[in-house]
């Protein structure tokens, strides 16, 4: 607010999808407000399901708010931000994520230094109580790129929190809103043109799931959703999909054990992410059973359950 459309010209636009989550939006536009480049920051506003927000803007910095109440689509909501975005750079963040004062520079950065990039992914820190659990959850979930990040490329798929240039995701074309509900996806349509590098120093604090039972159900979801649309977009035969439904629970859990102590060899978080192994393992089976439900069930998972996991299961703050 408090900036004039017609004359501004961002050089970064963030989108965020959110719901009720008022709390989380206020922490999250205070700490872009405190950005090092908050004047040239366009930020829009996506509110979706029971969307009432109720958001104090931060003086200077320019928001837009746009509500489909009726709509559980996160894909749809991604790619009105994308739409309705006018930098040529469009950052993605979760509702409950805090971003430290230097990531809207330290992007646009990573951009700039070459011209070849289509995605630049963010390093990121626990931004939940600094327990056992939390610390566990968190290397789970983000460990592979979790602070300190090696510059260059990423170890893992960056998900949900990511940015792109904006020429790239349009030259997706109608597939976007479908693609861009799950970053992989997008990412492995775009091809060999695909080239994401990580910006170790654009820091992201994000918040985990308060309660166990969320966590255990959310990574269930989410993995079912996840094999569901790959069965959509890749084709997947019935005797693949019933192979593969014997094999992921007893492989995935540990190849991605191995991926994440891989990505971590040699530096701080290894220690956290063993310690955090019984947490860790017990997340990634739920993530396999549910990816293998999903490719023998095959129904259609609503949409809703996807919004309530991203953006309505209770989240814990530092």
């Amino acid at each position: 607010m408090g900036v004039s459309h017609d004359t501004f010209r961002p050089s970064l636009s963030i989108v965020v999808v959110t719901t009720n989550a008022n709390d989380r939006m206020s922490l999250l536009l205070e700490a872009l407000s405190r950005q090092s480049r908050a004047g040239e920051l366009e930020v829009i506003v996506i509110g979706i399901a029971a969307a009432k927000p109720v958001i104090h803007f931060p003086q200077g910095l320019d928001v837009s708010v746009i509500t489909h109440p009726q709509s559980y689509d996160l894909g749809r909501a991604r790619g009105e931000g994308v739409r309705h975005a006018r930098a040529p750079v469009i950052a993605f963040l979760e509702d409950h994520t805090v971003p430290e004062p230097g990531w809207a520079e330290q992007v646009c950065n990573a951009f700039s230094a070459s011209a070849r990039v289509t995605a630049v992914s963010y390093a990121f820190s626990n931004g939940s109580p600094d327990t056992y659990f939390y610390r566990s959850v968190f290397m789970a979930e983000y460990g592979a790129l979790a602070h300190p990040l090696p510059k260059g490329e990423v170890p893992a798929m960056a998900a949900n929190n990511v940015a792109y240039r904006r020429d790239a995701l349009m030259a997706v074309g109608d597939r976007l809103d479908s693609l861009i509900e799950i970053d992989f996806f997008l990412q492995k349509a775009m091809g060999s043109s695909f080239q994401i590098l990580a910006a170790p120093l654009a820091l992201v604090a994000h918040q985990t799931n308060r309660r166990f039972f969320d966590l255990i159900r959310g990574h269930f979801i989410y993995a079912q959703i996840f094999a569901l649309r790959r069965v959509r977009f890749e084709s997947w035969s019935f005797p693949k999909r019933l192979a593969a439904t014997a094999a992921i629970p007893v492989l995935v859990p540990w190849l991605r054990i191995r991926r994440l102590y891989k990505a971590l060899a040699g530096g701080p978080n290894l220690a956290v992410a063993i310690k955090g192994f019984p947490v860790i393992l017990t997340l990634y089976l739920a993530g396999a059973l549910g990816e293998a439900w999903g490719l023998i069930r095959r129904e259609e998972s609503p949409l809703e359950r996807l919004v309530w996991l991203e953006l309505e299961s209770e989240r814990i703050a530092r």
